[in-house]
């Protein structure tokens, strides 16, 4: 069977150090996803996570393959074979968060799969992609800067010309 890739890239209006902060922890998944993910249990290593998916029975296990800080970039795969919760095998991605400006950065979040039998590379695309933008929107939810709220002023009073 052939590979299949999914990528996404999404601007970020926070600094890519800052970024990094939230999206580059390995353990921190759990907190960017938006309670999609119920329980993120980390190994004595801090090289194997257990995820448990919101309505879903079993956990998936992903191992941490490369993680370098000064390029911001982590390859992670699923290592648990056959496993029901996703629609592909031979999966890895990485996750690489760059600066755009020095106010706003770039993460870009690619992976490689095979889709199981009996689905389609669209559908596995699709599926890993919805993964990726919920990941994201997550971290900007968490390093988006807080909105100051507008002072009220007092309203302007109204005149009347008078006509000639």
């Amino acid at each position: 069977m052939a590979y299949s890739r999914a990528s996404i890239t999404i601007k970020v209006g926070a600094p890519a150090d800052k970024v990094w902060e939230h999206i580059g922890s390995f353990a921190n998944i759990k907190a960017i996803m938006q309670g999609a993910i119920t329980d993120c249990a980390v190994d004595k290593t801090g090289t194997v996570r257990k995820l448990k998916i919101k309505g879903e029975k079993g956990v998936i296990a992903e191992r941490l393959v490369k993680y370098d800080s000064q390029t911001r970039t982590q390859i992670y795969s699923i290592i648990d074979r056959p496993n029901n919760i996703v629609p592909f095998v031979n999966y890895t991605a990485t996750i690489k968060v760059a600066p755009a400006t020095p106010r706003s950065s770039t993460v870009t979040w690619s992976s490689r799969f095979e889709p199981k039998n009996g689905q389609t590379s669209a559908d596995c695309r699709e599926f890993a992609l919805g993964i990726y933008n919920l990941g994201i929107s997550g971290v900007k939810k968490k390093v988006a800067p807080k909105k100051k709220s507008a002072a009220k002023s007092k309203p302007m009073k109204k005149t009347r010309s008078k006509k000639k």
